[in-house]
């Protein structure tokens, strides 16, 4: 027979009473095994995806940086007002495409269509 007797508190909760009269709580759950077996509730394993347009490369030869330089100059004469610098970041992104060092887009996919608009605009009125 065991030495411990088993007795409910007054809030409910399972105590064991130890014969030395101590108050012993049990464990929640009979553990066997380390925490990360015992936390691992899926069976599933995590499998990564690519990104949406995919990996590329980065500009080593620094083909493009003086069009990465004019973007990051403009970024910080405008208080970092992205939109104040839309026509450096499409030339920018214009470099890399040409430079295979990214997939070739059409730019209008890109968010840059307005300014696609503007360009052939402003040829019309030239001729």
């Amino acid at each position: 027979m065991s030495s411990a007797l088993w007795r409910r508190s007054v809030f409910g909760c399972p105590r064991w009473r130890a014969s030395d009269g101590r108050d012993e709580v049990p464990a929640p759950f009979p553990f066997t095994g380390d925490m990360s077996t015992a936390m691992n509730f899926s069976s599933k394993s995590f499998k990564p995806r690519p990104p949406d347009k995919g990996a590329f490369p980065l500009d080593h030869f620094g083909e493009c940086s003086a069009f990465k330089e004019r973007f990051m100059e403009c970024l910080r004469n405008s208080g970092y007002e992205s939109g104040a610098c839309r026509q450096r970041a499409m030339a920018y992104l214009e470099c890399r495409m040409d430079r295979q060092l990214m997939a070739n887009e059409p730019l209008e996919k890109l968010g840059f269509k307005d300014l696609i608009d503007e360009k052939s605009e402003e040829k019309h009125e030239k001729f």
